[in-house]
């Protein structure tokens, strides 16, 4: 729901959170509006949550990735060694390559996507690349996968930051000043000309 197609509800009002209702038209207009607030705060804070659970909990994986590869190629080398075939041994030159791409990826990443929260697809790309270095190939997997999170995330947010009350979707608080309803439940039509002509004192009938 845009703010354009509202008739009633303003971005002043959306900024106060309070909607006076003073016609059966404005309590369907605020009714629509506060279901359309719930759905699509429901569908910002899912985005929200998926994108974010997966930037931190894909985190140990590389590490993990690292250190089963260093046990698998250590007792590999012994091997290699032993054989007295050391052209095949891990060099310190391919060890500190790993280790570099690994603090590389947990620096850059950890600051820029979840301490700055940023979300832009080429950013992550940027941030993620490093992973390359200490994992493969699980790493192309890991950059692929942040790259779909933030695209996922900008294209969400891009088409709700057209909708009304972005970013928050609060759900406007309704009250019946210019009403004999003691709730909107109760708010009809007859009941809020009947209170409009007995509160103005000019004597305008209400519409």
């Amino acid at each position: 729901m845009r703010l354009s197609e509202l008739t009633y509800i303003t971005q002043n009002i959306i900024d106060k959170g309070t909607f006076n209702v003073t016609s059966p038209e404005m309590m369907d207009e605020a009714r629509r509006y506060n279901m359309a607030m719930v759905t699509n705060a429901a569908e910002k804070r899912r985005v929200d949550v998926i994108t974010g659970i997966w930037f931190i909990v894909h985190l140990p994986l590389p590490l993990a990735w690292v250190c089963f590869m260093l046990a698998t190629q250590t007792l590999a080398d012994m091997g290699f060694y032993a054989a007295g075939d050391f052209g095949r041994i891990m060099t310190y030159a391919a060890i500190a390559a790993v280790f570099l791409g690994l603090v590389a990826y947990y620096g850059l990443f950890g600051y820029y996507i979840i301490f700055r929260f940023q979300r832009d697809p080429k950013l992550v790309m940027l941030c993620s690349l490093p992973v390359l270095l200490a994992v493969f190939p699980l790493g192309f997997l890991i950059v692929a996968v942040n790259v779909i999170m933030a695209w996922w995330y900008t294209k969400t947010d891009e088409k709700l930051s057209h909708e009304a009350g972005y970013p928050a979707f609060v759900r406007l608080n309704v009250t019946t000043v210019e009403s004999d309803a003691h709730s909107v439940l109760d708010l009809t039509y007859d009941s809020i000309k009947e209170r409009t002509r007995h509160r103005r004192s000019e004597g305008d009938e209400f519409l």
